[in-house]
């Protein structure tokens, strides 16, 4: 049986890292300032921050991170460290999983944290009747019946996770799964309140009634301006928190952003446009903070719908875009072109590629000319996109861009921005031909990307469905031998690409300004991780 603990030399002994259990990680001599109150810009306003319910990179998500804690965390350079969990143990054959929770773990209202909260938690979450949509995590993840609840033939009360002891929670998988643990840092699987919730239904959740089990706790939620969170001094490692407030400003103008930013008033913006970038690269790189994510920016085709319904129009859309221009000319923030969905920053793995990627431009515009004749478009029936993205300037520029270089095809593009609640709902009931959107996953495998394009998947809005490449997918998950594994995904990917439901313009390096006194910003977190407890200003 494989067991992690905190201990350092048994660490040491399974190869494992040393484990920095430091909340803020502040060196010896450093003088912190007056004033530990973040204000960070947050994008669009959160939809909830009910862990079970937020889904990975919207605005939501970055608060749970803060307000709870899972079973584990990354620390500053994306290894996976204990959260609150102390330990735990992986059986023989890789099918299950224990976890020994803290001694004395308190919610912020100061009752006792069990690993029943767990369980109930992972229940609620999975449950149909609640209508949550991050319930697939659970079959990601290889838990046992996960399959069949999810499918509605069996109740939540089935999933394979229980309680043995307060202190204790037991997993059961349906296989061995390489990257269980890290998926425990995703939002889904963190605890909930019980009674909590039972009390107050949807309305647990306002901060009368809040309560949470990170470094903080909600103060006061004013809706699409701002939510500002507070020390939470139940937490476990309350004592070596720093930071003592946090201010989430719903901002999904870069303008926006950048004015309060240099007026002060924000230490830490959620993007950086491009013009700005530029100057500021050159000027004062210091302020400038970036993370290579696992993930991809792509424009999603509604394949439900024609003409989007012919993958070769879809291919020939694609193949006439620059991605070198892009993101040299237009993003201009040090993000990777991409062709390929899967970021390449998960290693020993080779993403596949489309054919076009070596062939001139001159001769991918012939060949996509050619091919949307054969569809029925031409200079006497143009194709007319209605492009849809969310609110923002840097979402904006990409989709000019992108007509401009669809405009030699004889395409017309009519823009549609949308607010960013707006804009989901749009993506959810399929109220789109194309969107702005990304591909993003939660762990270091490349399934943890392509598993969202599956026939039915909750996430895939594109509503394409290729069942070899879903047999792909379940062989991999099913190999023991990473090169094997890999080798499959491979080839799912090249059939994604063939198929191409989305067009992956770059992968993720998400830039930000932040305030040369704000100190604790991660090296390494592909997960895009930022945790407001690692944080610190000094004077």
């Amino acid at each position: 049986m494989k067991k992690y603990v905190l201990s350092a030399a048994i660490s040491a002994a399974l190869a494992l890292p040393s484990f920095n259990l430091i909340a803020a990680d502040v060196p010896a001599g450093v003088e912190l300032a007056n004033s530990q109150h973040l204000v960070r810009a947050n994008g669009a306003e959160p939809d909830t921050v009910d862990p079970g319910f937020v889904g990975s990179g919207s605005p939501g998500d970055v608060i749970v991170n803060d307000l709870f804690e899972g079973l584990v965390i990354e620390n500053l350079t994306g290894e996976t460290i204990p959260g609150q969990a102390q330990s735990w143990s992986v059986s023989e054959d890789g099918k299950t999983v224990t976890f020994v929770l803290r001694d004395g773990l308190k919610w912020s209202d100061g009752s006792p944290l069990t690993a029943n909260d767990f369980v109930y938690a992972w229940q609620r979450a999975i449950d149909s009747k609640t209508g949550n949509s991050t319930g697939f995590n659970f079959q990601t993840a290889n838990i046992v019946n996960a399959d069949e609840i999810v499918a509605g033939d069996k109740p939540s009360s089935e999933l394979g996770v229980k309680a043995s002891d307060q202190n204790t929670l037991v997993v059961s998988l349906t296989r061995p799964t390489p990257y269980f643990i890290s998926m425990m840092s995703i939002k889904t699987f963190f605890p909930v309140p019980q009674s909590t919730v039972e009390q107050y239904g949807d309305n647990w959740t306002r901060a009368e009634h809040f309560v949470s089990n990170g470094a903080y706790k909600l103060k006061q939620w004013v809706p699409n301006e701002k939510v500002d969170v507070v020390r939470n001094e139940q937490y476990r490692d309350n004592d070596s928190t720093v930071i003592n407030a946090v201010t989430y400003l719903a901002l999904s103008s870069q303008n926006a952003e950048l004015t309060r930013y240099q007026a002060g008033e924000i230490h830490m913006t959620n993007r950086v446009q491009l013009e700005y970038y530029q100057k500021l690269i050159k000027e004062s790189p210091e302020q400038i903070q970036a993370l290579r994510l696992l993930g991809s920016y792509v424009y999603a085709f509604n394949t439900r719908v024609a003409p989007f319904d012919n993958a070769d129009v879809r291919r020939a859309l694609s193949m006439v875009i620059d991605r070198e221009i892009l993101v040299d000319k237009v993003t201009g923030q040090g993000e990777p072109a991409a062709y390929s969905v899967v970021p390449d920053i998960i290693a020993g793995y080779e993403g596949a590629v489309p054919s076009f990627k070596s062939t001139v431009s001159k001769e991918r515009l012939n060949e996509a000319k050619a091919i949307l004749a054969e569809a029925g478009y031409g200079p006497s029936k143009p194709l007319t996109i209605k492009l849809t993205y969310n609110t923002s300037e840097n979402h904006k520029k990409i989709a000019l861009a992108i007509a401009s270089m669809w405009k030699p095809l004889g395409v017309n593009v009519q823009l549609n921005n949308m607010e960013w609640n707006a804009y989901l709902s749009a993506k959810t009931a399929g109220d789109f031909t194309v969107a702005r959107s990304y591909a993003f996953g939660d762990f270091a495998e490349p399934s943890s990307v392509l598993g969202s394009f599956q026939c039915g998947h909750v996430s895939n809005e594109t509503g394409y469905c290729d069942s070899k490449f879903d047999d792909l997918l379940a062989k991999a998950a099913s190999a023991s031998d990473q090169s094997e594994r890999y080798d499959l995904y491979h080839q799912a990917e090249a059939i994604l690409n063939d198929a191409a439901p989305v067009i992956p313009l770059y992968h993720y390096n998400h830039t930000r300004l932040v305030k040369a006194d704000l100190k604790g910003f991660p090296v390494n977190n592909p997960k895009g991780n930022i945790y407001a407890k690692d944080m610190y200003f000094v004077k």
